[in-house]
């Protein structure tokens, strides 16, 4: 009985992995709102990172805004299936809503916000498995709000 039960189960794990069933990007709606004077009155590059390998996942987690956007196109071609990113840009006073995510239903064992801020800092959040995200873009800051 037991082999039995396991002869069923693991071609239906295995095809859950291969056909990419696992955990995805369930972001549905965004909400960016940036400050009138933020990052010294400069637009602001935004990154929206969804990573397939958990392992490079607790990579990008350590590293900071101005690496990731440094390091960025070498990240596509070291892991052209391991990631993908939604980029923007934002100017001061501007503020988007959308429900127009291009990397919604990825494969994904994280997501990841960078902001390409002037001033030093980690300037990164982990979005996890949220459905929405509200974001605030302050002078030399970003954070999540509605938590």
């Amino acid at each position: 009985m037991r082999m039995a039960l396991i002869g069923f189960l693991l071609p239906a794990v295995c095809a859950c992995s291969v056909l990419g069933w696992g955990p995805s990007v369930k972001l549905q709606t965004v909400r960016l709102d940036m400050a009138s004077r933020a990052n010294d009155d400069a637009p602001l590059a935004v990154d929206f990172v969804a990573v397939k390998d958990p392992e490079l996942l607790k990579v990008l987690l350590g590293m900071p805004a101005a690496k990731w956007f440094e390091q960025r196109e070498q990240f596509r071609r070291d892991y052209p299936d391991g990631l993908k990113v939604w980029s923007l840009e934002l100017v001061p006073g501007q503020h988007v809503e959308t429900d127009q995510i291009p990397i919604r239903g990825e494969s994904a064992a994280g997501l990841l916000v960078f902001a390409s801020y002037a001033a030093p800092g980690m300037h990164r959040l982990n979005l996890d498995a949220r459905k929405s995200a509200w974001l605030r873009f302050e002078s030399q800051s970003m954070q999540l709000l509605g938590q």
